[in-house]
C-alpha cells in the first residue's frame, strides 16, 4: 500500500509525527541518534562494550573496550495490529542504506566517538 492510498486522517498523522522528527536529536555518551531537515532519513550510533577475560580465569564485564554500531536508512511508515483489533499506523526507521546519497560509505562498526561524528558531517544531511 502506497502512502497516497491510506486515509486522510493517516497521512496527516503520520505527517505530524514526521514534522516532529525533523532535526531530531540525541547525542549522550552512549548514544547518537539524529534526523534529517525533512524528517525522512536517519541514523544512529549506539557504543557497545565488550567483555575481557583471561586464560587464568579473570573476568571483567567492561575491560575489554568499547566500539559503536552505526544505522542510516530511510524513516518509513509501518502497519501495527491495534490492541482492539483495529490498524495503527505509525512511524519506524526502515530500510538501511550502506551508501549516502552523496557517495558517502556507511560502516556497520567505528571505534571512536570522534569517527562517527566525522561520518555524520561527512553525510551532509544532518546538523550536529
Amino acid at each position: 500500500m502506497k502512502f497516497e492510498e491510506l486515509p486522510a486522517e493517516v497521512q496527516q498523522q503520520l505527517a505530524q509525527q514526521r514534522a516532529e522528527l525533523a532535526g531530531k536529536r540525541i547525542n549522550t555518551a552512549y548514544r547518537v541518534e539524529l534526523y534529517n531537515a525533512d524528517g525522512t532519513r536517519y541514523i544512529e550510533a549506539a557504543r557497545c562494550c565488550k567483555s575481557w577475560s583471561d586464560d587464568k580465569g579473570n573476568y571483567m564485564p567492561f575491560g575489554g573496550g568499547t566500539y559503536w554500531t552505526i544505522r542510516y536508512g530511510a524513516v518509513q511508515w509501518a502497519v501495527r495490529k491495534d490492541p482492539l483489533g483495529g490498524k495503527a499506523y505509525e512511524l519506524c526507521n526502515g530500510k538501511q542504506y550502506g551508501k549516502s546519497a552523496n557517495g558517502t560509505e556507511i560502516p556497520n562498526r567505528l571505534n571512536t566517538k570522534k569517527e562517527v561524528i566525522a561520518l555524520i558531517k561527512s553525510i551532509g544531511i544532518f546538523k550536529i
